[in-house]
């Protein structure tokens, strides 16, 4: 059932709060279905969201619409944690909030209050339910995860301190050859010193003037 409802996560604090999975903590799931169903009463809607490990799979019904308030926004906390935890913060309920399917994270799962199994009677097993949702790397939603690396100036990301700087041209097109010294300008004497771009001529400059490449 497609419904003109949209949901935005970042506008509600994330809360945590009938399957055949088992009891489990931060299982590995992965969202392989979702669903918008009415209400019994046919009053309301409900987001359903499967949630799916390798030891099984469980229902999280969300009331996105009813007629107690208190409801949806119980409701709404919860699935801003998944929205979080996910990193999938907006859907649509036009399309069976299908941006969440494919969504990663990880999940504790425990029993029902009160459907604790009873060895006083062997053949009742239990009802589990979805008690916590984490991201993938197993921190709660909403809460500061690691900073990403930065990359440190004047080098790569992760480069040590002290670590050779990356070869750089030099001119002359010499990739990482030594710079070397230049002369300073102060230093030299007006005679003899070479215009640019004009080639050394005997007897110019100073009569001692030799040619550079064969000065000793």
């Amino acid at each position: 059932m497609n419904v003109n409802w949209q949901f935005n996560s970042n506008q509600y604090e994330p809360n945590q709060g009938m399957a055949a999975h088992p009891p489990a903590q931060k299982a590995p799931f992965t969202i392989t279905e979702t669903a918008i169903v009415e209400t019994k009463d046919k009053t309301g809607a409900m987001l359903v969201v499967t949630l799916t490990s390798p030891m099984g799979a469980i229902m999280q019904r969300y009331n996105i619409h009813n007629a107690n308030p208190k409801a949806v926004e119980i409701a709404y906390g919860q699935l801003s944690a998944l929205c979080r935890a996910t990193g999938i913060y907006q859907i649509d309920g036009n399309n069976e909030c299908a941006a969440l399917r494919g969504g990663k994270g990880l999940m504790d799962i425990g029993y029902q209050k009160g459907e604790e199994p009873d060895p006083a009677f062997p053949d009742r097993k239990g009802y589990t339910e979805l008690k916590k949702v984490y991201d993938i790397n197993g921190n709660e939603p909403g809460k500061t995860a690691a900073q990403p690396q930065t990359q440190p100036a004047g080098g790569g990301f992760g480069q040590a301190s002290g670590q050779a700087a990356p070869l750089q041209q030099q001119p002359g097109g010499n990739w990482g050859a030594q710079p070397q010294p230049q002369p300073n300008p102060a230093q030299q004497s007006p005679q003899g010193q070479q215009n640019p771009g004009q080639a050394w001529q005997p007897g110019q400059g100073q009569q001692s003037a030799a040619p550079p490449w064969g000065s000793r």
